[in-house]
């Protein structure tokens, strides 16, 4: 059986004022509507003109007397004195592009209001193209269906109170991407500082997709030099190779790459391949050329890739690489090993166009704090990593190599990590402390919201959906974390 939409109202002021953006409602005896919820209008031609529920009071107007009546214990419930309102913001209506498109005329009095069916809001707030999938949406049970284009293309923030439900929409959000892309190729990048991702069905998810790599805090990573300027360039080769621009050798070198920085050349690749391609084949003289062969070999020696683990080749072999750094010795350890990962894939997404990958970083105030003296690792360790951070947050994206952060310490992220990972947030009930953060990211409605939630509920704000406004969600759990099932009661026994 078709469901038909519910008419729930009309459209009447309280002030005789009729707006196209702030919308109110006086619903009908007996219908009660949601806070988030969405309602649609019928527009001038006769398009669906959906509005959402910005708040939803009763209104029972006083009497001189009544405080009076109450004050001596006397209620005098009279049914027909209450009227039920709904104060919505309009969201617009579906053009023949496809985009939402809001309306600008007045909603005028009387005109009729109408809860959706699940199959017309679904067609309005669910996005075409690639998606994923990652919960209902609140209260009316329609899937939550993110844009995954979108997503990648801005990243994602996650946060919330200790167990109300962050790290089990990461690994959520990990798992769809394994498992609803169909046959489009994934690389994703887990870090995951104490363990809590180990579990086998996200390891099998991520074997049928294409291959799963564990490493830990005991690796050693293969790291490729920046490219250098020609200033830069010949300072460090004399440095390492002991000549001098008074040598016949340092003269012919700051020739070729005094050539080169006139010519436009601003870097230049730290690998003997690129010292024999760009140089030496520049130098006319048999003999410098040989001498200064001879010191490249010397000077490149320690850069090959071959002593280590290759952080580029792994992540393109795999659908997920899975760094467990829960046998790290301390946050020191931890810190340089993400900042030596992070960096080789965004020098090599930066470089090579058919590089990307999506980055998982949970608990991200470790590794991104505000304020290095008060993060987990010492604060050498953040100068480090800190530029870096805050570089993927706001180049990475476009450069194919997002950032998808949760976070129990929204207060305590970095700024400029915290607000541009803001543009998709999850918010699960916070502390007051993050409050201002999440108020100052996303808005003061996502803020009193987040503050109210029950445990398992989020709400969300982002551009991966076609409706740019908050809803309210719950998520749906594929598998527990590591952690879930082992509390401290369950280390000491079960009672005798």
């Amino acid at each position: 059986m078709v469901k038909s939409p519910q008419l729930v109202g009309h459209v009447l002021s309280s002030s005789g004022e009729y707006r196209s953006d702030i919308i109110e409602v006086t619903l009908l005896k007996d219908v009660a509507v949601y806070q988030g919820e969405y309602l649609y209008v019928i527009g001038p031609n006769e398009n669906r003109v959906y509005v959402q529920v910005d708040f939803n009071p009763l209104r029972r107007p006083t009497a001189s007397y009544d405080e009076k009546l109450v004050r001596d214990g006397v209620i005098r419930i009279d049914e027909e004195r209450i009227i039920g309102k709904a104060v919505c913001r309009q969201i617009g209506y579906v053009n023949e592009k496809g985009e939402i498109e809001p309306l600008l005329l007045p909603i005028p009095p009387f005109t009729k209001v109408y809860r959706p069916t699940p199959q017309e809001l679904s067609e309005f707030i669910t996005p075409t193209g690639p998606s994923i999938t990652v919960g209902k949406i609140y209260p009316t049970g329609i899937t939550l269906t993110l844009d995954l284009r979108t997503l990648l293309r801005q990243g994602c923030l996650i946060t919330g109170g200790v167990g109300t439900g962050k790290s089990t929409l990461l690994l959520t959000i990990i798992m769809k991407m394994l498992k609803e892309t169909g046959k489009q190729r994934v690389h994703l990048l887990l870090i995951d500082w104490d363990g809590e991702f180990n579990v086998e069905s996200l390891k099998q998810a991520a074997e049928g997709k294409g291959g799963y790599l564990q490493l830990n805090s005991k690796i050693r990573i293969s790291k490729r030099q920046r490219p250098l300027s020609p200033d830069e360039y010949y300072r460090k080769f004399c440095n390492l190779a002991g000549i001098t621009r008074q040598n016949k050798e340092g003269k012919a070198l700051y020739a070729v790459l005094n050539n080169l920085k006139e010519s436009g050349e601003q870097a230049i690749e730290w690998s003997e391949k690129a010292f024999r391609e760009k140089i030496l084949t520049k130098i006319v003289d048999e003999e410098c050329r040989e001498k200064l062969m001879n010191h490249a070999r010397i000077v490149f020696s320690g850069t090959d890739r071959s002593g280590g683990v290759n952080i580029i080749e792994a992540v393109m072999r795999n659908a997920l690489v899975h760094l467990n750094f829960s046998d790290a010795d301390n946050w020191d350890e931890i810190i340089n090993i993400t900042a030596d990962i992070l960096e080789e894939c965004y020098l090599e997404a930066r470089s090579n166009p058919y590089f990307g990958v999506a980055v998982f970083i949970d608990e991200v105030h470790n590794f991104a704090p505000q304020n290095y003296s008060e993060g987990a690792a010492s604060p050498t360790a953040y100068m480090r990593i800190g530029p870096l951070t805050r570089l993927l947050a706001t180049t990475g994206p476009r450069n194919g190599i997002p950032l998808f952060v949760a976070t129990q310490r929204l207060s305590e992220v970095d700024k400029v990590v915290s607000t541009q990972m803001g543009q998709n947030i999850f918010a699960f009930r916070v502390e007051d402390i993050d409050l201002d953060r999440l108020r100052n990211i996303r808005g003061s409605d996502v803020a009193y919201a987040a503050r109210l939630l029950p445990r398992g509920r989020c709400i969300y704000k982002g551009h991966a959906l076609k409706v740019n406004r908050p809803i309210i969600c719950s998520i749906e759990k594929i598998c527990n974390t590591a952690s879930v099932g082992k509390d401290l009661l369950t280390r000491w026994g079960t009672e005798e």
